[in-house]
């Protein structure tokens, strides 16, 4: 008797949902952008020249002009997606992001000393709200200051501008880190709503997959990888290695505590999400080595063996 071949293990995965997924992470992540640098003309040296090394872009597809201002208004793009005015002493600061408002553009204003800069703007009978103000405590040298800035822009613009923001964390590194969390969390968070819903073994999978493969496309994307077939590989690696947590939510829910089955499921659903990504963060900011999707993904024991018999070979 002929036995069955085995047709080995394939993801639940649809591939048309995919290469749907691929095509719009592409396009979102290769839109053309344009960024709009108003520079107060009484801002430090330090300040400005930080900011055109932060402002720098690392793709094409990012244009940045920069246009210095004081007691005038400098004239408002309106087709730019944002608006970012370094502003320290200049009078026409509140004018600025009013003429900004009323051009529908985008514009966040950054500034080291944010209680001068609404005295100024109240003197000149404007005032500007205080969710257009980016700004750091004192306390610390300058340049961490600078740095903590921008980090804090990076935050704002995530939030503020949900269809930009992967354009611009694949242009920009300090958009990057913010873009790459909150992308994780939305993911864990849809996933385990998904998983606590879900009562018949394994349904819950090809949706799973599929918001973890669509979390690790943006991923690539905001690193500047390209969007495209070749990520398969280093997909189907990384999702294989997240089974072990659903495998382990199935366990728990049909055996130790099936009363509790719902909220060890989203639990699951969420940290195994969250460990995809992390993985996929670490795997891209290190160059893209496959060997580290296998290390993260195996069992503690298995690993701290493996770490001991090298330290006994080293010796």
């Amino acid at each position: 008797m002929t036995g069955k071949r085995s047709r080995g293990f394939a993801l639940p995965l649809n591939p048309r949902m995919l290469l749907e997924a691929i095509g719009l992470v592409d396009e979102q992540s290769t839109s053309r952008c344009q960024i709009e640098v108003f520079t107060d003309t009484s801002i430090t040296p330090e300040f400005l020249a930080y900011a055109k090394e932060a402002f720098n872009p690392q793709t094409e597809t990012l244009t940045v002009t920069a246009t210095p201002y004081f007691d005038d208004i400098p004239s408002i793009n309106e087709r730019a997606n944002l608006l970012v005015v370094l502003a320290d002493d200049a009078p026409a600061t509140g004018r600025v992001l009013i003429q900004a408002l009323k051009k529908q553009v985008p514009a966040v204003v950054l500034t080291l000393d944010p209680v001068r800069l609404q005295q100024i703007a109240r003197d000149h009978y404007n005032e500007i709200d205080a969710p257009s103000i980016v700004t750091v405590k004192e306390g610390l040298s300058e340049q961490k200051r600078f740095a903590r800035l921008f980090a804090s822009l990076g935050d704002w613009i995530v939030r503020e501008l949900p269809d930009d923001q992967l354009t611009l964390a694949r242009a920009y590194e300090f958009v990057r880190r913010p873009f790459v969390s909150n992308a994780i969390q939305a993911t864990a968070l849809q996933n385990a709503a998904i998983a606590a819903v879900f009562f018949l073994p394994g349904a819950d999978m090809p949706l799973l997959t599929l918001n973890q493969a669509k979390l690790f496309l943006k991923i690539a994307a905001a690193y500047g990888a390209a969007i495209d077939s070749q990520r398969f590989g280093e997909l189907g690696a990384l999702l294989l290695g997240g089974f072990g947590f659903r495998a382990l939510a199935r366990r728990l829910v049909t055996g130790v505590v099936p009363v509790l089955g719902w909220a060890i499921r989203g639990g699951v659903g969420y940290t195994g999400t969250v460990a995809v990504g992390k993985i996929a963060q670490e795997y891209f900011e290190k160059g893209g080595d496959l060997k580290l999707i296998a290390e993260r993904f195996k069992p503690k024991g298995e690993a701290e063996a493996e770490a001991g018999t090298g330290a006994e070979a080293a010796v």
